[in-house]
């Protein structure tokens, strides 16, 4: 599929005016920002800091935004419609959730290869439930500002950058492979891999990066949610599972 686009699937837009160069320069931007919110969190956990996750990860996810801001509305003085953000046709999120079975299906297989040597790729997240206050900061910054951030960047800016530099089969890959360097979880990185891949490919065929968005959130949702639907059932069966035990002493 990725490999039979045709020019008339393309829509009409114009070239970014930011050069790959640019691209790269905010790509070292991020290389920073990497060492920077790595270093946050290993001092947040030393210091053992009470701090809401999802503030953290608010925090962590708004500066790559600087190098967007710096590069296409202050030296070039694009619009958003130039970072993705304009309408696509529907029919594209039909070929996003078809992709995203595939990467669903790899994921499981992948899961259980790692389980056999007894390692994971998912992050504690029923862990990170208990130790919010309030799980409301988490989900917003993980559905709504992670999504759109990471989009904006990964696709919008970097991965039409390159694309002035490079074909756009190469972009894809490039910005999907930084798009997962960046998580800093090396075992999840193949899948996150793929899902760059994704959301790239959907950003060429449609021209917008509203697709991606959309099924970002859709994963980042589905994720938290059923962590926290597996904290609420464990709390529930702590609850109920005493009342058996009396009624089985009976």
């Amino acid at each position: 599929m990725i490999s039979h686009i045709s020019e008339a699937d393309i829509p009409s837009r114009p070239p970014v005016p930011w050069s790959a160069r640019d691209t790269w320069a905010g790509v070292a931007c991020l290389g920073l920002w990497a060492v920077l919110a790595f270093g946050t969190v290993i001092l947040v956990r030393a210091l053992r800091l009470d701090l809401n996750p999802g503030l953290v990860i608010s925090a962590l996810e708004l500066p790559l935004l600087l190098p967007v801001w710096w590069f296409a509305f202050k030296k070039n003085r694009v619009g958003w419609g130039q970072l993705g953000l304009a309408g696509f046709k529907p029919g594209v999120l039909g070929i996003g959730i078809g992709l995203m079975l595939l990467v669903f299906g790899f994921n499981i297989l992948y899961s259980g290869l790692l389980s056999r040597y007894g390692l994971t790729m998912q992050l504690d997240l029923e862990r990170v439930f208990e130790q919010s206050a309030s799980p409301w900061p988490l989900v917003f910054g993980g559905v709504v500002i992670a999504p759109f951030v990471e989009e904006i960047f990964f696709r919008g800016f970097v991965f039409a950058g390159l694309k002035k530099g490079y074909s756009w089969k190469t972009a894809m890959v490039v910005s999907a492979a930084l798009f997962a360097l960046i998580h800093l979880r090396p075992l999840a990185m193949p899948p996150i891999f793929m899902l760059g891949l994704v959301f790239a490919y959907l950003y060429q065929r449609s021209g917008s990066i509203f697709p991606a968005i959309i099924l970002h959130i859709l994963v980042n949702g589905l994720a938290l949610g059923s962590a926290s639907m597996a904290r609420g059932m464990q709390a529930f069966l702590s609850e109920i599972y005493p009342l058996f035990r009396q009624l089985g002493s009976v």
